[in-house]
């Protein structure tokens, strides 16, 4: 029994290993302002709300919204992640270019904004000279533990 415990511990520790090896943490400062839960009616119904201007929200079950201010400094780097919702983002000042797995890179600068969503992974990095600064609000089930999930690097893509 405590040779099957200890292989079990091993194989454990092992896959734990590997998956933090095979992650891209990131290098940027994250501030999270506040995560806070939209009460639904009922907890099944989820959040509905629709404008006059083909403006959009329909989630299942309890949602949180959170807020963040990122900053990154020259040659700083997300890392390869993903939400488990979607996350809008707003470029204050500098420059960001982001990558998917395709590996086409878009590039945002101050006054514009681009949504990241899902299981889909992404990389921002700040190829500049200088400091960039994003706002952040992710929209993301209330059950979700974390606001940002590590992925591999795609094979499809050499940018880190």
């Amino acid at each position: 029994m405590r040779k099957r415990t200890a292989l079990m511990l091993a194989v454990v520790t092992a896959l734990a290993v590997v998956g933090t090896a095979l992650a891209t943490p990131g290098s940027v400062a994250v501030t999270t302002f506040v995560r806070a839960t939209i009460d639904a009616t009922k907890p099944h119904d989820g959040v509905k709300a629709y404008s006059g201007d083909d403006v959009k929200l329909h989630t299942k079950g309890a949602t949180d919204v959170a807020v963040q201010l990122i900053t990154s400094p020259p040659g700083g780097s997300s890392g390869w992640h993903s939400h488990p919702g979607v996350v809008l983002v707003a470029v204050q000042s500098g420059t960001v270019t982001v990558y998917h797995a395709d590996c086409n890179p878009m590039q945002y600068g101050p006054g514009q904004a681009f949504v990241e969503v899902g299981d889909h992974a992404v990389l921002v990095r700040n190829n500049t000279t200088s400091n960039a600064v994003l706002y952040v609000t992710l929209i993301v089930p209330k059950s979700a533990l974390s606001l940002r999930i590590d992925q591999p690097q795609p094979t499809t893509c050499s940018a880190s």
